[in-house]
This record gives structure tokens, C-alpha cells and sequence, in this order.
């Protein structure tokens, strides 16, 4: 084999061991996606070792270790379309194994000297390969035709990744079967491992991906500088006084900066395990990293806001003023004696366009945080009892189950925690209307520095095409015509009030058979929140 296809495996091992570390390290729910990079990585490595005369024997008896990439494919398709019996991928495993012992006992079954000639077994495990990757190939297509839409990019990504790397795979099998060494199949299974790239990424926070996006580029330098320090060091010991091939030089700078960026995930763990334990109450990288995303993210939503601020005033007061009029005027109306019924439906619709601008006030211009120690269960009575008396005739009577034991403290705004509370209730008691047995359920619990708030009932719950876009403003379940029609804005201002203390809002579906609501808010803010009060 010849220099080429030597250097065109050196870019695939290490981009997939670079994955693979980062799937493992940095990214969540990816244990499939890192198996299958692995795979690829030591798959590679043994045709690696096929072009080095030192472990050219060991690369023979290995070579087959190619077919656990589709046992490691199966298994990422099975993690990220969130299959719950992983039967099938411990078979592909099993057989996936059969075959490396196989071909490692018998390394002339599969592939000939060198992996250049086709052995008697060649063909069927070419078949195997082939039927191997239809099968999560289809699993991916059936999850995509039903998934959300800003899930199917990562379901997409995962298939083209896979499509390429089991191309290139046969590729190269084929060519070298047939006594030609080309790089061009491994160029393929490159390209499917920088699809996966995007895929994994997509698993990672924020800031690990920065953090992982700078540090690459950092390593590559000293990975430069450290081979120019390194090869002046050995030319002046070398015996001769001969500078080395300039063909190996430039391979070694091109080994070493690979071998530093695909390591580089796990070099970032390690320091930062060490740190911890060195430099106790030290902020570790990726900390500092979180933070610097969460405080780029606040003064990018605070420019946001006072954007946001200024139109929703003008809004209000080209809005307002006209009300006031209207308003005056219906009083003259009234005096003079006008129709009741036309009155009341007149006065209905202005009370609800004063509603509206009060509400897009709320949204647009929201108030600083006020912080001090608040009784969690006792904002969820006092709250539960205020969307009561606002509602007034049109709560139901409800079967109100409140969350009892000890006091729970939590450091927040109390009057904005608890216009998220009235918000949820009042959407509740709303949906209970027409049911007959109404019931409405709220838990309280707490979890390391955390508490949770579960609102939920047994209402008609949330439609489903609804779900996604619930926070968003402007989108309201409730008809816009009704004794308490809906402005899309209390949810999403809900969410803001909730993300400004540093929580977080959801909704889904209910044990009680409606919707349900969990709000999440740390116990203690930090000092960034109670000094800007955003």
C-alpha cells in the first residue's frame, strides 16, 4: 500500500477518535453516536496498520474488526431515534464479534495477504454489511416521517452520515479486494464523520461547544509549534548532521496536529478533573464557558427587550389614547339614554383592548427583579386564590389539591412569581370549565439547588400541533370571542419571568388526563441576577 492511502486513513482516525471523545466528554444522550465513531476509528486504524511493515501481521488478523461499524451505526440510530429495546443492537454486536475472531483466527477467510485478494467468505459478508445497514437506515426514515420538525435535521444528518460512511466502507473493501490501494472510499467515510460532526454538536451545550470550537484551534498551533520545536531538537542530534525528507517532516507536522486536536476533549477533561482537585473553589474552563454564554445570552436578550420596549410603548400609547376617547364618549351615551345591549358590547370590547395593551406592556417592558426569600407554597395559595377572585364567575368549582409539609424557600421576585403562578391557574380553571369533575393538582418539590412547581388538571389537555409553539407570543389556545378571550401573551410572559430568574418553563401532557405545566427555578440566584435584576 502505498504513502497515499497511508495518509488518506491518518485525517479518519482521528477525526473519529476526536468524535468519539467529544460524543463521550462533552455531548448528552450520544453513547450510540460515540460507540459507532470508535468503530470507525479502530476500523481505520487496522487498514492503518496494513501500510506499516511492523504490524503489518496484526492488521491482516484485524482488518474485519470493520464489521462492528454497523453494529456501532445500528446502535446510534437506535439512541437518537430513542428506541427502547436494544435487542437487536447486542445481536449485531455478538455477530459483529463472531466475525473479528474469525477473521483474526482465519485471516484468510474474509480478505487475502495485505487485505488485497477476496477470500471465500468475502461475498457473504459483503451481503451481511450491505442488509446490516438497511436496517437502521429504515429506522431512521420511519422516526423521520413522524418527528417535529426541528428534529428531523439531527434524524437527516445521522442518515447522510451514515449513507457516506458505509459507501466509502464498501468503496474501499471493493478496491482493495481488487488489488488497488486508492484513497477514494476513505475520503467518503471522512466526509460522513464531518456530517456527524454537526450531529453531535447539536447534542452539546452551548458552552462546551464553544469552549470545544476554541480550544481545537488553540491546540492546532501549539500542535505546529511544538513539532518545529521538536524537529530542530532531534536534527541537531541526529549523527549525521542530515536534515530529515522534507516528506517526513511535513507527515510528522500533519500526525501530530491530528493527534492534538482528536485528543484535545479528553486533555480538557483530564486538566479539568486535575484542577478540581488541585485548586479547590477554582472555576473550571467549561464553567467559565457557561457563564460567558448565559451572560452573552442576557445582553443580547436585554438589547432585545429595550428594543422591544420601545415599540411596545409606542404601541400603547397611539392605542391607549383612543380607548380613553371611546371610553368617554360611551359614557356621554349612556347618559343620553342609548341602548343598553350595544353599550355592554361596546364596553366589552374596549375593557379587552385595554387588556391586550396592558398585557403587551407586561411582555415588552418587564420589570427588574426584586429579590428576598419567598415561601414557595405559600405564593401557590396565594396565587391559586387570585386567579380565583380575577376570574370571578367563570372559575369553576374546582377539587384543588395544594401542596402541603414544610416551608419551602426559594430567593425570587414574589409579586412576578406569582403572576406566573396566576397565569397557569387561570388557564386551568378556564380549561375545567365544562368538565364535570374538575381537578386541579400542584406538587412541589426540591432537588439539590433546584425546586420544581407542577401544575396540572384533568382537562381537554393542549392540542398537539399547539404544543410546540405554546411560549410564543401571540398563540393562544383559547377563541378570541368568549367571556374570557385569550391574547397569546400570558404564557409567554410566564416563560420570560421564569428565564429571568434562571428556570425554566415546559408543558405536556398531564398523569390526570390534561395538560400540565412544570416550572423549575433555582433556590439561590446568582450574583449577576441580583445585581442587574434581569
Amino acid at each position: 500500500m502505498g504513502p497515499l492511502f497511508a495518509y488518506s486513513l491518518v485525517p479518519v482516525v482521528s477525526v473519529a477518535l476526536l468524535l468519539c471523545f467529544t460524543a463521550t466528554l462533552r455531548a448528552r444522550n450520544a453513547r450510540g453516536l460515540a460507540f459507532y465513531c470508535l468503530t470507525v476509528a479502530a476500523w481505520s486504524g487496522t487498514l492503518l496498520m496494513l501500510c506499516m511493515p511492523r504490524t503489518m501481521w496484526l492488521g491482516e488478523r484485524l482488518v474485519s474488526i470493520g464489521t462492528f461499524t454497523a453494529a456501532g451505526f445500528l446502535h446510534a440510530a437506535y439512541n437518537v431515534t430513542g428506541q427502547r429495546s436494544y435487542r437487536l443492537v447486542v445481536f449485531a454486536y455478538l455477530v459483529a464479534l463472531g466475525l473479528t475472531v474469525l477473521g483474526a483466527v482465519e485471516p484468510n477467510v474474509l480478505y487475502g495477504p495485505l487485505a488485497m485478494t477476496r477470500g471465500p467468505l468475502f461475498w457473504p459478508a459483503m451481503v451481511l454489511a450491505v442488509v446490516a445497514a438497511t436496517v437502521p437506515l429504515v429506522h431512521l426514515l420511519r422516526a423521520y416521517r413522524v418527528a417535529p420538525a426541528e428534529r428531523r435535521p439531527l434524524l437527516r444528518g445521522v442518515g447522510i452520515a451514515g449513507v457516506m460512511t458505509y459507501s466509502g466502507g464498501v468503496s474501499n473493501a471493493m478496491l482493495l479486494s481488487s488489488g488497488y490501494a486508492l484513497p477514494f472510499g476513505m475520503y467518503l467515510v471522512l466526509g460522513g464523520l464531518l456530517v456527524l460532526a454537526q450531529v453531535i454538536g447539536g447534542h452539546q451545550a452551548e458552552s462546551d461547544r464553544r469552549l470545544l470550537e476554541r480550544s481545537l484551534l488553540y491546540s492546532a498551533l501549539a500542535a505546529v509549534l511544538s513539532a518545529g520545536f521538536l524537529f530542530g531538537v532531534l536534527t541537531l542530534m541526529a549523527g549525521s548532521g542530515q536534515p530529515f525528507l522534507v516528506e517526513y517532516r511535513v507527515g510528522a507536522f500533519f500526525l501530530l496536529a491530528l493527534a492534538a486536536l482528536a485528543f484535545e476533549p479528553v486533555r480538557q477533561g483530564f486538566q479539568e478533573w486535575l484542577g478540581r482537585r488541585l485548586l479547590k473553589g477554582r472555576a473550571a474552563a467549561s464553567e467559565l464557558a457557561e457563564e460567558l454564554v448565559k451572560q452573552e445570552e442576557r445582553a443580547d436578550q436585554s438589547a432585545r427587550l429595550a428594543e422591544l420596549g420601545q415599540f411596545t410603548s409606542a404601541v400603547a400609547h397611539e392605542v391607549r389614547n383612543p380607548l380613553g376617547v371611546l371610553a368617554a364618549h360611551l359614557k356621554l351615551l349612556e347618559r343620553k339614554g342609548a341602548d343598553p345591549e350595544a353599550l355592554s358590547a361596546m364596553r366589552e370590547q374596549i375593557d379587552r383592548a385595554s387588556h391586550f395593551v396592558d398585557e403587551l406592556l407586561r411582555y415588552g417592558r418587564p420589570r427588574p427583579l426584586e429579590l428576598r426569600r419567598v415561601d414557595l407554597r405559600a405564593t401557590v395559595a396565594l396565587a391559586y386564590s387570585t386567579a380565583r377572585q380575577g376570574l370571578g364567575a367563570l372559575a369553576p368549582e374546582t377539587a384543588f389539591e395544594q401542596p402541603d409539609g414544610e416551608m419551602l424557600e426559594l430567593e425570587a421576585d414574589q409579586a412576578q412569581l406569582s403572576q406566573v403562578l396566576v397565569v397557569l391557574f387561570e388557564n386551568a380553571l378556564l380549561a375545567l370549565r365544562d368538565v364535570p369533575a374538575p381537578r386541579l393538582r400542584v406538587m412541589c418539590t426540591q432537588e439539590a439547588e433546584r425546586v420544581r412547581v407542577v401544575v396540572e388538571d384533568n382537562g381537554p389537555g393542549i392540542p398537539p400541533e399547539l404544543l410546540p409553539r405554546l411560549f410564543q407570543p401571540f398563540v393562544t389556545g383559547r377563541k378570541r370571542e368568549g367571556p374570557r378571550p385569550g391574547t397569546g401573551l400570558g404564557l409567554a410572559i410566564a416563560r420570560g419571568i421564569v428565564e429571568r430568574h434562571g428556570g425554566r418553563v415546559t408543558a405536556g401532557k398531564a398523569e390526570l388526563g390534561g395538560a400540565r405545566f412544570e416550572v423549575e427555578l433555582p433556590r439561590t440566584q446568582t450574583v449577576m441576577a441580583a445585581a442587574t435584576g434581569a
